[in-house]
């Protein structure tokens, strides 16, 4: 999938070369035809280039005296053309390019080879777009993450108050994410509603997408309604419900939000191993966010699942008051 967006990328890149030639041929024939004088020195200064560059290479007799009486010739040739745009008061630009990054010139990369500012936008802003995310990550992040909405005082028995429970969370969240691409661990979220989980989620998965890491979010229900659709409903199956199949498989991250909501039975609990299993044999990264409890989850899902589950996440859980009501991060 990351693939085709690159690809995409690329072909809105050539699409807008191919547009600034267009219209630099287009303002050109528009002068020539005011100005015909303009299309015989420009004929002309392309005529005597391709003969000097020849001369250049060639070095027969007398080149340099060649080579010099060329030079000339251009260089009043240029004059004259300098001359009638002044008069005329035709700006330089309508006989160059126009791009709509003058920085890589529309091809994506700077003079010094490195992505330019506009390609990595380009792909930040596809990666949004395909993440299920969407406009949600601008109020939902690390800068918008608030660990005073969170009580300071014991919450039951838990040895931590939840604001330092949070913190403590946020900051293996960073970990996470700085050393997203060399560790293979994944996240389980688990936990009451309204206790940060799915705002956590989303920090993370805002962080990763603008470093050019391609996200899904998903819930469980609509995860496996996807699932159905591709496995029963071929013949009517779109090719977006192609595309989003096979991102289940193919991110680089996959936010598995409210597992436990969605039906459970054999089929929901043979692909959620499917995906799991996968996934960690693909060194794709996952993070599951759940309301059920560690006991339950075991209760409900195969020990296959489980095992692989404490074996290759690690395990956070988020406790306190439902702060949903409450100004700062959602459930």
């Amino acid at each position: 999938m990351k693939e085709e967006i690159v690809n995409k990328i690329k072909k809105d890149y050539q699409r807008n070369r191919l547009k600034a030639t267009e219209d630099l041929k287009t303002r050109k024939e528009e002068i020539y035809d005011m100005i015909p004088r303009m299309k015989e020195i420009d004929q002309a200064i392309a005529s005597l280039s391709l003969e000097l560059a020849r001369m250049l290479i060639s070095k027969g007799n007398d080149w340099v005296e060649k080579t010099n009486y060329l030079r000339e010739t251009l260089s009043l040739l240029k004059s004259e053309k300098s001359h009638i745009m002044q008069k005329r008061k035709i700006p330089a630009i309508y006989f160059e390019e126009v791009y709509q990054c003058q920085n890589c010139r529309d091809t994506g990369y700077d003079a010094h080879g490195e992505m330019c500012f506009c390609y990595r936008q380009k792909l930040i802003n596809e990666l949004y777009n395909v993440s299920g995310l969407g406009e949600l990550l601008k109020r939902e992040n690390f800068d918008a993450f608030d660990s005073l909405v969170f009580s300071d005082s014991k919450y039951g028995s838990e040895k931590m108050t939840p604001r330092d429970n949070i913190k403590l969370i946020a900051k293996h969240s960073q970990h996470f994410i700085t050393h997203f691409e060399t560790h293979d661990r994944n996240m389980l979220f688990y936990g009451s509603t309204g206790v940060g989980k799915t705002f956590m989620c989303n920090c993370i998965a805002k962080e990763l997408i603008d470093k050019g890491i391609l996200v899904l979010y998903q819930t469980a229900f609509k995860m496996f309604e996807i699932i159905s659709e591709h496995k029963f409903n071929r013949n009517l199956e779109s090719y977006a419900n192609k595309d989003n199949f096979s991102m289940i498989y193919e991110a680089d991250l996959l936010i598995l939000d409210d597992l436990g909501t969605e039906s459970i039975n054999s089929f929901t609990t043979t692909e959620l191993f499917n995906i799991i299993n996968t996934r960690m044999i693909t060194n794709k990264k996952t993070i599951i966010s759940t309301n059920l409890s560690l006991e339950r989850m075991s209760e409900t899902y195969s020990d296959r699942i489980m095992s692989r589950i404490i074996s290759k996440y690690d395990i956070f859980k988020f406790y306190g008051k439902d702060i949903r009501t409450r100004r700062g991060p959602t459930c």
